[in-house]
């Protein structure tokens, strides 16, 4: 009995020796590349205390900058580092600029900021480093607002299935109203201006081929017969990750078929239905489930499939139909669409179908009983 508890204590002992090392180590690391630990409390001079360790820290004068740091374990120094003010300040600097190297990016992120302030005409600015074969290009693209009026436009109804379109100006024609009225990007490359690209017309977004990721400017009411390339770098170095595969078999009838009720699986307010077909899932390249057995065994969520699917619609492996029936959606891929309502009545289904356009169809089907309507 005496031997058990002798393994107890020693045991318990590791373990919060392990315990604090991760701690130490922590923050050690934090020193080390010039950042203020996480893991210590700061004190009122400005010094981080953590258990049995202290990070001394020395500011530039007037500033947030960081001159010094000094981390002392048991009153021994085993960690520290010195900068100057123009090395943070270009440190900084590199963090927010855009870095492709032969293809592979660093800070992608940066590009996904910049593209959601364009599409809601917030002023920004995107820079980048592209450096191919020892030769380096200086690319910035910057988002000038311009007047926007709702009062300045008219609603355009061309679209036969109700989708959201750009608005069409009642008095603006030239090229120089275009940029006032609605902004415009302006790209330049190595301090020479190469591109504009009015606000209306114009949108920056990705599509991906073969591996390989494009930034483009994509027209919206103009017709173009090659989109002006912004970047492009390799998928693999990008944050995009694809979880699973989902696959679209069509059936010969074209009947909604029921795959989960209301709160069945994710506790979801809403359903989950195929039309004219079903879906399987695939995982890790060979672990194959129909959709029923994926979301029962929670191998994947609803949730999972709705995230994929925008990251997906970012990276352009699909694209989006947005309808005016309350905020409905439709992410179209080239082999199916998932089709996600959400009506001002209260529906919020997912929906998987057939390629193209299917909101029709699943409204035309009468899916829903009356006690279902009911309750929503």
């Amino acid at each position: 009995m005496k031997k058990k508890i002798i393994i107890i204590i020693s045991i318990v002992i590791i373990l919060l020796l392990i315990g604090y090392g991760m701690i130490v180590y922590t923050d050690y690391h934090k020193v080390v590349n010039g950042e203020l630990p996480v893991l210590a409390n700061r004190s009122d001079d400005g010094n981080y205390q953590g258990i049995g360790y202290i990070v001394e820290v020395t500011y530039y004068p007037d500033t947030e900058i960081i001159e010094e740091m000094n981390m002392k374990l048991f009153g021994k120094t085993i960690a520290g580092m010195v900068q100057d003010i123009e090395e943070q300040n270009e440190n900084q600097e590199n963090q927010e600029i855009v870095t492709i190297s032969n293809g592979n990016i660093q800070n992608e992120n940066k590009i996904d900021a910049f593209i959601d302030k364009g599409d809601n005409r917030e002023a920004d600015i995107l820079q980048m480093h592209i450096i191919s074969n020892d030769k380096t290009d200086n690319v910035t693209v910057e988002f000038v607002p311009g007047t926007y009026d709702e009062t300045s436009f008219e609603q355009s109804n061309t679209e036969s299935d109700n989708t959201v379109n750009r608005q069409v100006p009642r008095s603006v024609t030239t090229e120089e109203e275009y940029e006032e009225v609605y902004g415009y990007y302006k790209v330049t490359v190595n301090d020479e201006e190469t591109g504009r690209y009015d606000g209306l017309r114009w949108h920056m977004k990705r599509i991906t081929k073969d591996n390989t990721v494009q930034v483009i400017m994509e027209p919206y009411l103009i017709e173009v017969t090659e989109f002006p390339v912004i970047c492009e770098y390799s998928l693999d170095s990008s944050n995009y990750e694809k979880k699973f595969e989902l696959t679209y078999m069509g059936r010969k009838d074209m009947g909604v078929k029921k795959i989960a009720e209301k709160n069945q699986f994710d506790n979801l307010d809403f359903g989950v239905y195929t039309i004219a077909g079903d879906v399987s899932i695939t995982i890790e390249g060979d672990m194959v489930y129909t959709l029923e057995d994926a979301l029962s065994e929670k191998i994947i969520t609803v949730q999972d499939i709705l995230e994929q699917a925008k990251q997906d619609l970012k990276y352009g492996f699909c694209e989006e139909a947005y309808y005016q029936d309350g905020g409905s959606r439709e992410y179209r891929y080239a082999e199916y669409t998932i089709l996600k309502y959400n009506t001002l009545d209260g529906n919020k289904d997912l929906v998987i179908g057939m390629q193209g356009s299917i909101i029709n169809q699943v409204n035309a089907s009468g899916y829903k009983t009356e006690e279902e309507k009911n309750a929503e």
